[in-house]
C-alpha cells in the first residue's frame, strides 16, 4: 500500500537561501529527524540512510529529478532497494524574504511487507514527524541557527 505525506511551512528567509540549504542533499539530516544519512554519489544519484519501523534502518539509492529554485527539488529512487520513495520540494516566495516550503513526499512497499506496515502505522505519524521537523526547521532559520545562503554554502 502507498503513502502519501504532505506538509507546508512558512519560514522567515529568502527563498534562494532556504533554496541553497535544502539543495545540498547532505543537510536532510539536519532538517528530517528520520534521515541518518545522505551521501551524494554523483550530479544526479545520492544514497539514503533512514530510520524506519522498530529500529530498522532502511537505505535506499535515489536518482534526482529536478533541482532548481523556481522548480524545486524531485526525486525517486531507483534500482533495488529496501523501500520505493518519491518526492518533492517546492519552494515560493511569500513576502520579501519570507518563504513558503511545500513538501511531499510518497512511499511504497514499506520494509516487512504487510507486517511492516502495520508496524509503520502503530509505531510513527509520519505526518506529524514531518510537520515537527518543518516547525523545528523554521525555529532554527528564525533564530539565526543554520548557515543558509553565507560562507560554505553548496550549491548544485
Amino acid at each position: 500500500m502507498s503513502r502519501r505525506v504532505h506538509e507546508s511551512i512558512e519560514v522567515q528567509a529568502p527563498l534562494q537561501d532556504v533554496f541553497t540549504y535544502w539543495s545540498n542533499l547532505e543537510n536532510f539530516p539536519q532538517i528530517m529527524r528520520n534521515v541518518e544519512e545522505v551521501r551524494v554519489t554523483d550530479q544526479e544519484m545520492s544514497h539514503w540512510r533512514i530510520k524506519g519501523p522498530l529500529g530498522k534502518t532502511v537505505e535506499f539509492d535515489a536518482k534526482t529529478t529536478e533541482m532548481s529554485p523556481e522548480r524545486g527539488i524531485g526525486w525517486n529512487s531507483t534500482g533495488e532497494n529496501d523501500v520505493e520513495t518519491s518526492g518533492q520540494v517546492r519552494f515560493e516566495e511569500v513576502a520579501d524574504g519570507r518563504t513558503r516550503i511545500d513538501v511531499t513526499m510518497n512511499y511504497a512497499d514499506p520494509p516487512g511487507g504487510k507486517i511492516g506496515e502495520v508496524a509503520a502505522n502503530a509505531i510513527s505519524n509520519p505526518e506529524r514527524e514531518m510537520r515537527e521537523d518543518l516547525e523545528n526547521f523554521a525555529r532554527q532559520v528564525e533564530r539565526g541557527e543554520l548557515n543558509l545562503g553565507g560562507p560554505g554554502a553548496q550549491t548544485r
